[in-house]
This record gives structure tokens, sequence and C-alpha cells, in this order.
């Protein structure tokens, strides 16, 4: 199976046709994945891609994932990249739309192609996908690599005191005819409130009517909906209320000119007393409760959204509908229709190292970076700045705007490190102990480059260059170490780990003997003698040496593991 990457609307919209033989070849689809409905999300999101699967030699393709890259940034570790599912955070659920034929080999397909990507979490909020397709899936990103677990929710205790799992999506099957689902999944007493709501309506006295959205009247409903919405739900959560209505604002338009949303309106008189915002899947025949509000003044003995529940399910089953879709959470109230559950979770994959595959930033995000990083810049987080530009620099080492940014952060560093070097030393010790290696050799240069003879950052230097493999380096760093120090057991004790990487291991037995002549007590000196003798083949000497290291330290696990193995290597010498 071959996966494209799309990321420019162009080609995105070439799709459509495609996009849409899928979505109702799949049974396993849901709106969220609908053309109209992910092609308008897209549009305003940053950085987007669709993965498209198709089978090799042919043209057509046979399943979609969307996806959205998002850049983040933790203290000390710097930024990293987040991958999020395509719909997120507005739709109901998301997914992956595949030929059902198609499912498995896409699902793993789309997986290793990710694994292409730069990122350290893969967040799969509010999935809908088959047990099996998520076991497919999921398959793909292995334990020595990756880790997984379940993302908690936020508890919801309801002011009834009802504890919500949104967990728990809910839905109620509709059958083909409204008296026998009212029979045959309705209780007594709700079967009696729903006939009642049903005859409140059309009863003249009560002066009530439903309207629906059309094109013509979208304007004014729509103006209607956010209003009470906002009145019910916006004003107790504001930034959560601003979202919800930004997003209807540019979605809902959209999907009423394609046809498919049901928008009631419960009218007392002349004035809105309630409504839902109800997609349409006609490939699936269900209907998709998404958003509903009602005026909290307006007071009879059966609530507006129990009345617009019921007309709701009513003409869905007159109309060929069969699920009505109520949405996530458990409320008491959704098993009064006869409900079923599914579950739509939250889990997230996470690299094992906790940063980005292959330890560097996406390129694709790159330019979202680069904003980051002057906004730090701009707000007086020069660390933070700094941290941002050098990750940029890592990818591309060319990129203008990082390096002049980093030249004015310089600039505007310097006073600070002449004044207080041992500040700027500890910052990049903590970025070399989050595995910044790139941000805290910056750091020990710059530190250098003040104090030339800062001991602890020239050791520190030359321990990081060894981690890089920089050996020539790595020794000279330490040469100019034992120059600041020269009775520095540790200082010898480190060039004799960099002269045993270069091989150079007659050399590397005279520093480690030097350390132990500076410090009797040093064991790691002792243990990495050990080492080197091993790999002369002096293995009695080696376990001479290993003895001296656990008889300073006795609970050094890796001087035990090292003696063992010297003295399996001795007994097979002797036999």
């Amino acid at each position: 199976m071959h996966v494209d990457i799309v990321s420019a609307f162009d080609d995105l919209h070439a799709l459509k046709d495609n996009w849409n033989e899928v979505y109702a070849a799949d049974p396993e689809g849901h709106y969220f994945l609908s053309w109209h409905w992910i092609a308008r999300w897209l549009e305003r999101r940053t950085l987007w891609f669709v993965l498209a699967a198709r089978r090799q030699g042919d043209e057509r393709y046979v399943a979609f994932l969307p996806i959205q890259l998002h850049v983040d940034f933790e203290e000390w570790q710097g930024l990293g990249n987040v991958v999020r599912l395509g719909g997120t955070p507005y739709a109901g659920c998301n997914g992956v739309l595949a030929r059902p034929e198609d499912a498995e080999a896409a699902l793993s397909a789309f997986a290793d192609c990710l694994q292409s990507f730069n990122w350290k979490h893969l967040d799969l909020d509010d999935i809908y996908m088959p047990e099996a397709r998520l076991k497919t899936f999921l398959a793909a990103f292995q334990p020595s690599e990756f880790s997984r677990r379940k993302v908690p929710r936020r508890p919801h205790i309801t002011a009834d005191g009802e504890n919500i799992d949104h967990d728990v999506y809910v839905y109620v099957p509709l059958g083909e005819d409204f008296e026998t689902f009212l029979h045959e999944r309705i209780g007594a007493k709700t079967r009696r409130n729903a006939r009642k709501a049903l005859r409140d309506l059309v009863d003249p006295e009560n002066e009530l009517r439903i309207t629906h959205v059309t094109p013509e009247t979208m304007e004014r409903d729509l103006e209607i909906f956010y209003e009470m919405w906002n009145v019910q739900w916006g004003k107790r959560q504001p930034r959560y209320g601003k979202f919800i209505l930004d997003n209807s604002r540019h979605m809902l338009p959209a999907c009423i000119k394609d046809g498919t949303v049901f928008m009631p309106i419960l009218w007392d008189k002349d004035k809105p007393v309630g409504t839902f915002i109800v997609f349409l899947d006609p490939y699936r025949k269900s209907m998709v409760c998404f958003l509903g509000s009602r005026d909290l003044t307006f007071r009879r003995s059966i609530s507006p959204g129990f009345m617009l529940h019921c007309y709701n399910m009513r003409w869905g089953i007159e109309n060929g509908y069969r699920t009505y879709d109520l949405g996530t959470g458990n409320y008491g109230y959704k098993d009064l229709f006869g409900s079923k559950h599914h579950i739509v979770e939250k889990l997230q994959i996470s690299t094992l190292s906790g940063r980005n595959i292959g330890d560097r930033l996406d390129p694709r995000s790159l330019d979202i970076a680069m904003h980051q990083a002057v906004h730090f810049f701009r707000s007086g987080n020069l660390d933070a700045a700094e941290l941002c530009c050098r990750q940029i620099l890592v990818v591309d080492d060319a990129r203008a705007p990082a390096i002049s940014l980093l030249a004015e952060i310089e600039a505007a560093q310097r006073p600070r490190l002449v004044s207080d070097p041992a500040a700027h030393f500890s910052a990049a010790t903590e970025r070399h102990r989050a595995g910044d290696l790139t941000a805290a050799e910056a750091g020990y240069r710059e530190v250098i480059s003040v104090v030339p003879e800062h001991f602890d950052a020239l050791q520190h230097l030359a321990l990081l260059l060894l981690q890089k493999g920089d050996f020539s380096a790595a020794r000279d760093c330490v040469d100019k170490a034992i120059e600041v120090k020269p009775a520095s057991a540790s200082a010898y004790c480190n060039r004799g780990n960099i002269l045993a990487r270069l091989s150079d291991f007659e050399e590397a037995l005279g520093n480690y003997d030097r350390a132990i002549a500076l410090d009797a007590g040093h064991a790691i000196a002792f243990n990495n003698r050990g080492n080197v003798l091993r790999r002369l083949g002096r293995h009695d000497e080696a376990v001479e040496s290993y003895d001296r290291a656990i008889a300073l330290d006795p609970g050094y696990a890796q001087a035990l593991k090292n003696r063992d193995a010297a003295l399996q290597e001795v007994a097979t010498v002797q036999a």
C-alpha cells in the first residue's frame, strides 16, 4: 500500500469525488469524516495533512486519514511536535476513512507513514474506530520505541450529582416505524410523555410551532442558536464558549448549504425557546445531534429539549434515518429513549524518549517554531527564544530568520552572561539533562567564551562531545580542563574514557591510573580501567580492577555485572 501526503488545497479538492466514493463505501465512517466537513474544517488549520492510501499501481485512493501537526514548548526541553487527528477538537469524533477490504493494509501503511514525521506525541482524541481496525493501527507502533496510554477525561459532576463519563457515546436505534419504536424501545412513562409532547406541538391552544432551517432562513436561525447557546452555556465558560461559537460560525453555514443539517426551532408564539443542530448522514442513515440550546425562562411540564428530541426522532424515522446519535456523555435522560452505547476514547502514543522522533523538529513546522521563538524574544524570555532558534538550526542550519534572531539574543544575553556565568552554566546543564545536546553545547561554549578557565563547563562540554561521538574534540576539551585543574581525578577518568573510545587503550589505562593515584576511592575509574583491561585480553587484571571498584562501592551494579562477564571470559579461556 502506497501513501501520499496531501498538504495543498488544490490537491485536496481534486480528491473530492474519490473521497466521496470511499465515504459511501465505508460502513465504519461517520459524518465528521465526510468531504464537506473535513474540507471546510481544514480551511482554518495551519499545518494540516491528509494521508491518502492507494494500492500499488492504482490511481484511485482507498483510504484517507486527516491529521494536524502542532508545535508545543516544554521548559528546558524546548519545542516538540504533536500530531492530532484531523477534526480535533471541534468534531464529535475522529477516525480513518477506508474501503472495508483495504482497511487493514491502509491502517498499517498510515501508521508507518506517521512515523516518518517528527513528533513526540500522537494524540488520538475522541477516536471512533472498530476494535479490529484500532488494534491493527496501534500494533504498528512498537513497544521498544513507543508507549501508549489512555488519556483520562476531566471529571464531570452535574448539578444533579450525575457522574458523567464522556468516553461513552450514546445512540438510539430508531427502527422503521415510530409507533413500533415507542412500544419496543421506550418505557411506559416516557412513552406517555413523548405522545403528550407531540400532541402539545399541534394543539392550537399552546401556540407552539416548529420551523426548519433553510438556506433562506439560515442567517436568522443561526443567530437564534448562537444567542441562545451563549446564554445557556457560553457565559459559564467564556473561553470554551468563544471557541464553540467561532467554529460554529465557520462550519455551520457551509453544512446547511450542503443540505446536511437538520435544525428545528421550537417557538412559543413568536419567541424561539429551543433548537438543535443535527447533522445528517444519509449513507449510514444516521442523525448526529451535535449542539443544542434552550431558553431557560421557558417553563412547561415537558421541557423543550425533550419535545425536540421526540420530534427529531419521529422526523428521522419518517425520512428513512435509522440511528439518532446523542453524542458523548452518559447523561441519564439519554437512556429514556432506549439508547445503546459505544466507546469513544482519548488515546496517546508517545516516544519512549519523550522527545521528537529523530530528536529534531519536524521540518514542516519550522515557520511555526520561528513564530514561537520571536514570541519568546519579544516577551523577554531569551533562554526559551535561544533554545527555539537552536532547534530550528539543527534542522536547517541556513535558516536566515533563526540566524538573525539568535545573533540578537546573544547580544542581549552577553551582559547577563558576563555578570552571572554560573547561572548560565546551570541552565546549560539543565538542557543537557533534558537531552537537548545542541542547546547545552551552545550554553557551555558561551560560558567558556566569557570564562575560558571554567573547569566545570570544560568538563561538561567534553562529556557532551563524547556523547555526540566527536572524540577528538572531546579530548581537546578535557585536556584544557586538566590544564585548569591538574589534580582533578574526574578529569583524568574522563580523558581515559575518551581515549578508550579512540581505541588508544594503553594511554587510557595510564589516565585511569593517574585518576586513582589522585583519588584512591574513585570506583568509576577502577570499573572503567577493568573495561579497558578486558578489551586488551587481560581478564585476571580486569577482575581485580572490578573487585576494587566493588570494594569501594558494594552496590555498584555495573561493576558487578562487568565482573561476572569477566569471570565467564576467564573460565572460557581456561577451558
